[in-house]
């Protein structure tokens, strides 16, 4: 699930949470989702960047995302 927000005049993608049930898993439907989600983005709505939020915690989620390029861009302490 994603969505585009704007601030000011620099529209940018969210992406707000990507599950992929555990049986479907290995498949590269997380590579897939996150690749269609940064086109349109791009594409359609014009956007500077693409950011998301994920926990400290899910090592697996952050291996992914570093694999397709993003970084850490600064943490949100609780």
């Amino acid at each position: 699930m994603g969505k585009v927000e704007v601030q000011g005049e620099s529209w940018h993608g969210h992406v707000t949470a990507v599950i992929v049930a555990p049986e479907y898993r290995r498949q590269q439907l997380d590579k897939n989702l996150m690749n269609l989600s940064e086109n349109m983005s791009d594409k359609i709505d014009k956007a500077y960047f693409v950011d998301l939020f994920v926990r400290t915690s899910n090592t697996p989620a952050i291996k992914m995302y570093e694999k397709l390029g993003y970084i850490v861009y600064r943490r949100i302490l609780q």
